[in-house]
C-alpha cells in the first residue's frame, strides 16, 4: 500500500489519511512552507507488529531524505473535523530518532483505543469503524527548530467575529502551550489594532517586541488558510531562530458562535450636506459634528456616511447591493459601531481596504446583527498623512505638535512644537528630528525610519488655527487633530475634548516645562521604547491594555523616559502625585500624558541632558521653577 508525501494529499485524502494529515496537504497546495514528511495510512498499520516497522521506517525516511528528530503524530479519520476537533486526545511525540521511530509509531496508532477518546467520541456521538476503533493514521515528519511556538484562531471563539484573530504564543516547542502547562502571552490582532490581553511573568520586553512583529505576518497567513479552507481556522505554527513562520496543524474551529444569519435594510447617509433632522440624535456624535462644523466653515475633512441597519422580512439594500458612490471607491474606510456605541463592552471598529468593502461591512452587519435589530455605523473616509499633528489654545496663542506619519502625535514620536498667536502668526518654534514615524497597514501600526525634523509653512500654521478657533466655538477645551498630505494640503482628523484646564488660561511661558511642581526621589529609567510606544499604540486604537501598578507606591521617583508615552500613566494610578515626577528626553506638551500630569499636579520637564545623565536608583531633585534636575544625597531624595 501507498505511504503517501504529506505534500501530495488533500481534503479528499481524508477518508485514507485522516483529518490533520489532508490539512497539512492542503497548506502546501498554497505555498506554505510545511515541514516535509510521510503518512502511514491506518489500513497500512493494521496487522503491523513494531518489528515489521522496525524493519520498514529507516528505508522509508531515507527514500523521502527525511532528517531526524521527528514529530511522530497521530492522524484519525474524524480528526480536526468541522464538529469534533479530537483535540489533545491521540497520542503524539517529539524529539524521536530513526531508532525510536517505530515504537513511537505503534504509541501514536493504538491511542485510538484509549479510554479518552472513547469518552470523547461517545459525548459528540461519534461513532468507531465497523471494523473497531477510530481509525488512526500516523504522520512521519521532520521536527522544526522551533524558536517559540504559537495557536492562531482565524476568527474570536467567544463572540465568533470573523475580522478579530486571537493569538497564544510561548517560546520553544509547543507541547506547552497546547497542553496547557504554561501560560501564554495573549493578543487580540483586530482590523483596527493588537492589543495585548495576558502577559505572563515569564515574558520579557525583548519577547513580546518579537511577537508583535511578526503579527503582519501572522495575520496574513490566517487569512491565506481561511479563505483557502473556506471557514475560520485553529492554526498551530511554529517559528524559527530567523522568524520564520511554520504551519504544523489547521482545522476549522469548532463550536464557533454563529453570526446573524438575519437580513438588514441597511440606509446611507452622506455626512456632508446632510442636516441635523436627517442625522437625528447622530448628529450629536463627536465625528459628525466634526463634518457639519467644517463644511459651515470651509475647513476640508474626509467624507463620512451615517449606516443605519434594521432588520426586516426582505431588505431593500444588503451588502451584496452597490455602495454609495465614494463609499465604495475611497482607498479607505473605518467603519465604527456608533449606536449602541459598544458591543459586549468592548468598541467594534475595522479598517476596510476598496478591494473588500463590501465584504468589510457585511461582517460588521452580521457581527452587530447576532444580538442588535438596529443599529448604527460611521464609515469615515481615511487619508494619507505624511505630516499629523495635534494643536489646542492657551489663552492668546496656539501651541501646535506636529511629526511624521499616519498616527496623530500623543506622546508616541517626538514632534516639533509651535507657539503661534491667534491669527496664525508663529512667535515659537521648537524643532526635533524624529526618527521615527508609523504608517497605517491593514488597520496596524509599522515602525518606519524617518531621521528628518517635522516642519509647517506659516500658511498651514494659520489653517490649522483657524481650525483650533472654529473647535473652540463648540467645545470647552477642545484639541484639533489634523494631517498634512505630500502636496501640502492639510485635512481635520478630530476635534477631542481634553477636559484639562490650561494653567492659568496662558499659553506655557517655556514648553520644556509640561507641568509645574517640585519632587525629590530615587531615579527609575524606562528605557524601552518600543514597547511603551506599542502600549500606547494600542491605547489610540481603543484597546484596554491594563499597565502594571508599580509597587511601592509611597517611595518618591522620578521616572526618566524618552517621551511621554500614554502607557506610563501606569506610575501614578496607585500612587500619591506629589512623591512622582517625570524627566523626558523630548517633549509632547499635547500629549495625552502631559494633559494627566498637569491635572493631577505631577512635575514634569523636559531635559535632554538629565535624560543622558541619570541612571537607575540615583537620588536626584526635580524643579521646574528653575527647569533643574540636581543630583541630591539619598536621604533627601526620599523625602
Amino acid at each position: 500500500m501507498e505511504v503517501p508525501d504529506l505534500r501530495s494529499l488533500r481534503t479528499a485524502d481524508t477518508p485514507r489519511v485522516g483529518g490533520k494529515a489532508a490539512g497539512l496537504g492542503e497548506l502546501t497546495a498554497i505555498g506554505l512552507p510545511v515541514p516535509p514528511g510521510l503518512v502511514l495510512p491506518a489500513r497500512f498499520l493494521t496487522g503491523m507488529d513494531e518489528r515489521a516497522l522496525a524493519d520498514l521506517l529507516p528505508g522509508l525516511v531515507r527514500e523521502r531524505a527525511l532528517r531526524p528528530p521527528f514529530a511522530v503524530r497521530s492522524s484519525a479519520l474524524f480528526e480536526d473535523g468541522e464538529q469534533a476537533s479530537f483535540a489533545g486526545q491521540f497520542h503524539s511525540e517529539l524529539d524521536v530518532d530513526e531508532a525510536g521511530l517505530a515504537s513511537a509509531v505503534v504509541r501514536c496508532a493504538s491511542s485510538a483505543s484509549a479510554d479518552n477518546v472513547t469518552h470523547y467520541a461517545d459525548a459528540l456521538g461519534v461513532a468507531p469503524s465497523a471494523s473497531g476503533p477510530h481509525p488512526v493514521s500516523v504522520i512521519v515528519q521532520e521536527q522544526v527548530a522551533a524558536d517559540l511556538s504559537g495557536v492562531l484562531f482565524t476568527a474570536d471563539p467567544l463572540t465568533g467575529d470573523r475580522d478579530t484573530y486571537v493569538l497564544e504564543v510561548v517560546p520553544g516547542p509547543g507541547s506547552a502551550l497546547v497542553g496547557g502547562t504554561t501560560e501564554p502571552l495573549a493578543l487580540r490582532l483586530g482590523s483596527d489594532g493588537v492589543v495585548v490581553t495576558t502577559r505572563p511573568d515569564w515574558c520579557d520586553d525583548d519577547f513580546e517586541a518579537r511577537v508583535l512583529g511578526l503579527c503582519l505576518r501572522l495575520r496574513d497567513v490566517g487569512r491565506s488558510v481561511t479563505e483557502h479552507r473556506g471557514s475560520p481556522q485553529d492554526i498551530e505554527f511554529c517559528t524559527t531562530a530567523d522568524d520564520t513562520v511554520v504551519p504544523v496543524q489547521a482545522r476549522p474551529i469548532t463550536s464557533l458562535p454563529a453570526l446573524s444569519t438575519r437580513s438588514f435594510d441597511l440606509t446611507f447617509t452622506p455626512v456632508c450636506h446632510a442636516t441635523s433632522d436627517d442625522l437625528g440624535a447622530l448628529s450629536r456624535l463627536d465625528k459628525v459634528r466634526l463634518r457639519l462644523v467644517a463644511e459651515s466653515c470651509g475647513l476640508r475633512v474626509g467624507r463620512a456616511w451615517i449606516i443605519r441597519a434594521e432588520v426586516c422580512d426582505s431588505p431593500r439594500q444588503d451588502e451584496n447591493t452597490a455602495l454609495p458612490p465614494g463609499l465604495a471607491d475611497a482607498r479607505q474606510i473605518s467603519f465604527v459601531l456608533q449606536d449602541p456605541a459598544r458591543l459586549g463592552g468592548a468598541i467594534v471598529r475595522r479598517f476596510s481596504a476598496a478591494d473588500s468593502r463590501r465584504r468589510d461591512l457585511g461582517g460588521m452587519v452580521r457581527l452587530v446583527g447576532t444580538t442588535h435589530d438596529r443599529f448604527a455605523l460611521i464609515a469615515t473616509e481615511i487619508h494619507d498623512a505624511e505630516l499629523s499633528g495635534v494643536a489646542r489654545r492657551f489663552g492668546d496663542h496656539v501651541v501646535t505638535e506636529v511629526g511624521f506619519g499616519a498616527f496623530v502625535p500623543k506622546g508616541v514620536v517626538a514632534t516639533s512644537q509651535y507657539v503661534c498667536t491667534a491669527d496664525g502668526d508663529i512667535e515659537q518654534v521648537e524643532s526635533v528630528r524624529q526618527e521615527r514615524a508609523f504608517v497605517i497597514e491593514q488597520g496596524m501600526p509599522r515602525a518606519v525610519t524617518i531621521g528628518r525634523t517635522p516642519t509647517l509653512t506659516p500658511e498651514q500654521c494659520q489653517l490649522v488655527c483657524r481650525a483650533v478657533e472654529v473647535a473652540n466655538q463648540h467645545y470647552t477645551h477642545p484639541s484639533v487633530e489634523f494631517g498634512v498630505e505630500r502636496d501640502g494640503s492639510l485635512f481635520l482628523i478630530d476635534f477631542v475634548e481634553d477636559g484639562a484646564e490650561d494653567a492659568g488660561g496662558t499659553r506655557p511661558d517655556d514648553l520644556g516645562v509640561i507641568s509645574p511642581g517640585r519632587v525629590a526621589g530615587r531615579v527609575i529609567r524606562v528605557d524601552d521604547d518600543q514597547s511603551l510606544e506599542r502600549e500606547s499604540l494600542d491605547a489610540h486604537f481603543h484597546t484596554d491594555r491594563a499597565g502594571a501598578a508599580v509597587a511601592g507606591a509611597d517611595d518618591p521617583v522620578i521616572v526618566v523616559a524618552a517621551l511621554p508615552y500614554l502607557s506610563l500613566e501606569s506610575f501614578i494610578r496607585e500612587r500619591n502625585a506629589k512623591s512622582l515626577g517625570f524627566v523626558f528626553r523630548n517633549c509632547s506638551y499635547l500629549s495625552h500624558l502631559s494633559i494627566v500630569l498637569r491635572e493631577l499636579g505631577v512635575p514634569a520637564l523636559v531635559d535632554r541632558q538629565a535624560y543622558d545623565r541619570l541612571r537607575a536608583d540615583d537620588h536626584a531633585l526635580l524643579d521646574t521653577a528653575d527647569r533643574s534636575v540636581a543630583p541630591v544625597p539619598a536621604a533627601e531624595g526620599t523625602q
